[in-house]
């Protein structure tokens, strides 16, 4: 990135990328999970998963779904934002069961701020059979994101999950869950072949050079029943949980990302003034004030 803050062209990589895991036989035909955090102890916030519940969902999963092949993870468990908790507590964890996961990280957090991973943590579980895909730079939603912006976000963290980890980064989960037409194509544009987003309920398929593909956020309100019973969820119910999850949907657009996100933090009990932020000089163009993530 030049002192303007613009991307410049990315420098020639060094060694020979690892191959992409390909999930085109798994997405669409099984439900992927999203954490958070994992946390030693419970907590009010919304995606905050205590440690004791995870194992609990782990111990379902280990026996409910088959083990992952060699050299191909299952995407059914995956990670949004590249929390410290990741590897300190959910991987030893996922060792323990024999399974496996996929980490959406942050770029512009990793090894910059106390909360996140630092990379020799994200090398560790690339080590042991785990992927890492990409979640932003900044975390900032790319729908609000100018054209020059939007491209900081996709290929400035593509670039440097590639040069630090040496894999090659397919896939993208959006921020928020926020993704229109426009972010699609610029995704396909910037080399991804894959982008995730927050509604279980959309089906998966293609969509303008890529493969969308929704996930279910796991809560701190989930026990191992409740995982079970959703996994298993069909008929009425289904049509109930989609019909539900739609009308939240159109509440975010007659509110506008702004005024749904204080909503949001509100039911979530996230405050964003307690939580972390990113140095103004990891952001793009610099001079602006720093961003809650």
């Amino acid at each position: 990135m030049n002192n303007r803050g613009t991307v410049t062209k990315a420098p020639k990589r060094v060694g020979q990328l690892g191959p992409a895991l390909r999930f085109d036989d798994q997405i669409g035909k099984q439900w992927i999970l999203t954490y958070h955090e994992i946390l030693a102890s419970g907590t009010q916030y919304l995606y905050g998963v205590t440690q004791a519940q995870f194992r609990g969902h782990l111990s379902l999963l280990a026996s409910a779904a088959p083990r992952p092949s060699p050299g191909r993870p299952s995407p059914l468990i995956t990670f949004d934002d590249g929390h410290r908790s990741n590897f300190e507590r959910a991987f030893p964890l996922l060792e323990q069961f024999g399974l496996k996961a996929t980490f959406f990280l942050v770029a512009g957090c990793i090894g910059k701020i106390d909360k996140y991973l630092l990379w020799s943590q994200a090398r560790q579980m690339v080590a042991a059979g785990h992927r890492i895909e990409s979640h932003g730079w900044s975390h900032r939603l790319l729908t609000q994101c100018s054209p020059s912006d939007l491209e900081e976000e996709l290929i400035r963290s593509k670039h440097e999950l590639e040069d630090r980890l040496g894999v090659e980064v397919a896939a993208i989960s959006a921020p928020g869950g926020r993704w229109n037409d426009r972010v699609v194509e610029a995704c396909a544009r910037a080399g991804y072949r894959y982008l995730f987003h927050s509604n279980p309920w959309v089906p998966a398929g293609p969509w303008h050079g890529l493969h969308l593909q929704g996930r279910q956020m796991v809560t701190g309100r989930m026990g191992p029943n409740d995982l079970q019973k959703l996994l298993q969820v069909a008929g009425a119910r289904r049509l109930y949980l989609r019909c539900r999850y739609g009308a939240k949907e159109r509440v975010r657009v007659i509110l506008g990302d702004r005024l749904y996100h204080k909503f949001w933090c509100w039911v979530a009990h996230w405050k964003p003034g307690e939580g972390v932020e990113l140095e103004v000089d990891t952001l793009p163009n610099n001079g602006r004030k720093s961003r809650y993530l």
